[in-house]
Formats: structure tokens, sequence, C-alpha cells
């Protein structure tokens, strides 16, 4: 966890700045810990960054668009060097909090003010709660730290307070498929992957809802994020099916090696429940598009083997967390990683 004065500072910068604009991780995680921020600001403006793996020199025109006097960078591990470079040419001072082991160089991280709970990983939705520590935003700290498999502190408190959302005796991933906030998870990272301008409306509405039952409602403000959620879920359902059918060929591997592809990548939330099915096994789900291919991985220590694969491998980045990362890399060398990765483990 981030020390006292670590979050003052944090504290110091938003509330000085009139106009800041968020970048931020195009998931649970990422988007609650916008809304907090935001939300005890009451102002600035926020974006959803949909590159992988980091936020690059395509947002720059945001910049220009909104004229920030601050640029908050939300649960990203990496950012583009000229993305940063600009930015500093304009004098716009930049607030970075994450999570993830440092994946850029110390030369970026001296021209911003860097903040990261690593090796603790404690999710950024935690570490923005922790800054303005208000007891009535607790149900979207909860939201965007179980959506990275962490039950934050104030948990049991909460349980007491709301046992229809929220079971403080399940553990870790868990509550991701036992508790009400564990099903709101899914609902907005699904939402997430709805067009801009329904993440548009779906964040103004979040920015004025007060509880968790707003988001389980269906009304005329949630219509379409659940119409969005009913359509995904229809496709994850079926992919998990085929996951698993993938694993009823081989039920002894020690890897369930699954590649899907469409219209959407929910990668993430099919490795995390896969993940959950089988946790003694090495998950990977694959989603390819057009000449790429993203990869996540749930195991222990994969992130590990992930790195040195894909170090290995041309025009490949790979990185994390200790048992649930990401790769990214060209659509021909998904055998030679599938490969690599079997002979690892």
């Amino acid at each position: 966890m981030l020390e006292d004065k670590e979050l003052k500072e944090i504290k110091k910068l938003l509330e000085t700045s009139q106009n800041p604009l968020f970048f931020y991780d195009n998931d649970s995680d990422g988007l609650c810990s916008y809304l907090l921020l935001a939300r005890a600001l009451d102002r600035g403006k926020g974006v959803v960054i949909r590159s992988y793996p980091g936020l690059n020199e395509g947002y720059l025109r945001k910049v220009e668009e909104l004229n920030p006097d601050l640029i908050v960078i939300l649960d990203k591990p990496v950012v583009d060097k000229e993305f940063i470079e600009k930015v500093d040419k304009k004098g716009i001072p930049i607030l970075w909090i994450d999570h993830h082991e440092t994946q850029v160089d110390k030369e970026i991280l001296d021209s911003v003010y860097y903040f990261n709970s690593y090796p603790e990983a404690e999710p950024v939705t935690f570490i923005c709660y922790n800054v303005f520590k208000n007891k009535k935003e607790q149900w979207l700290a909860l939201i965007g730290s179980v959506g990275d498999t962490y039950v934050p502190d104030f948990a049991k408190s909460f349980s007491k307070e709301f046992p229809d959302l929220f079971d403080y005796n399940v553990k870790g991933i868990e509550a991701l498929y036992k508790t009400k906030i564990g099903e709101i998870v899914k609902i907005l990272n699904f939402g997430l992957k709805d067009s801009i301008t329904n993440v548009v409306n779906l964040t103004k509405y979040l920015l004025k809802a007060n509880s968790a039952y707003d988001i389980l409602e269906e009304n005329s403000f949630t219509k379409t994020l659940h119409k969005k959620f009913d359509e995904l879920n229809k496709v994850y359902k079926l992919n998990l099916e085929n996951a698993e059918s993938v694993l009823a060929e081989d039920p002894d591997s020690k890897i369930l090696f699954y590649v899907y592809s469409g219209k959407s990548s929910m990668s993430a939330e099919i490795a995390n429940e896969l993940y959950f099915r089988h946790p003694k096994k090495i998950v990977a789900v694959a989603y390819k598009n057009s000449d790429k291919v993203n990869v996540s991985l749930r195991g222990k220590n994969v992130r590990d083997a992930v790195i040195k694969i894909t170090g290995s491998i041309e025009n490949s980045t790979g990185g994390g967390h200790k048992n649930a990362c990401g790769a990214s890399l060209p659509l021909d060398k998904l055998e030679e990683f599938k490969k690599l990765l079997y002979g690892f483990f």
C-alpha cells in the first residue's frame, strides 16, 4: 500500500487541478479508479484506453481537444515515450497511478508524478479510494477491487451493511463468481466494450449514481448497458463451453490453451473464470484480431514464462501480475508462442 505521504501528495495534485484529464484502463479497476477521483473532485474528463498494452501517442488528440492542466493515468503499466515527451513540452504535469511491475525506463518515470503499489499490488481503485476515503464510495471501491480479485479491508463492514451485495466469507477470485458485486464487475467490463458514445453515457450515469443498486437496476439510463451485457454474456458463456470442450480432449494437460475470434475481446474475463474453475492449471486465452493476437494468461508464476517467451518472439510484448498477465503478438507467431508456453511448463 502507498504511504500516507504519497496519498497526500496525490490528493494535493488533484485538488490543485482545475481541469484534470483522466486516462483509465478498459476494465472495472480502471473505470472505478476514474469514477472515485472525478466524483471526489466534481470535475475532470475521462477517456478510456482501449489500446494494448499501454497509452499511445494517438491519445494526444484528446489532450489537444480538452486542454487539461493535469493528466492522470490510471491502471496502465506502459505509456509511450512519445506521449510523455509531447505532453511535457506542453508543460502539463502527469500523475500516473499503477499497481503493475514497472515496464518503462526510469528516465520516463522521473519526468512524471509516479505512484505504484507494487509488489503488494493493491488495485488502483483501492489506492484511489484511500486518497479521499469517503465511506459513501465504498461500493465503487469494492467493485473495482473485486474486479482485480482483491478484497479490501473495508469489505467486512460493507458486507454487514449490504449482505445481499457481498459475502465477506468468499475470498479472492471467488468474489467474482459468488457475489452481486462480482456480477456488477462483469456488467461493467462488458459495458466498456460498447461504442465510445455508449461508454461516455455510462460514465456520465455512474458519476451521479448513488449505489451499486443503480447499476443492477434496469431503467431508462441502464437499458443500453444491460442490453450490451445480455448480448456479450451469451457469447461469453459459449466461449466458456468451447474452452471446456478443449480441456475435455486432454484433461491431464497442465495447460488449457483456448483460441477464439469475434467482434469483442473478452479474453481476460474468460481466462479469469477458467482459472477459477481449474486453479491448478495454466490458462491461456488467445483472441485473434486481423493480424494480431492478444493472450490473457492465468496461473502460478505465469508472468515469468510470458516475459521470457515474448522476449524471444519478434514484435511481441508481455507483462502484468505474477499470476495474471497478458501478451500481444503477431498472428503468425501464435503457434510459436503456444509451443514455447507448453515447453516452459
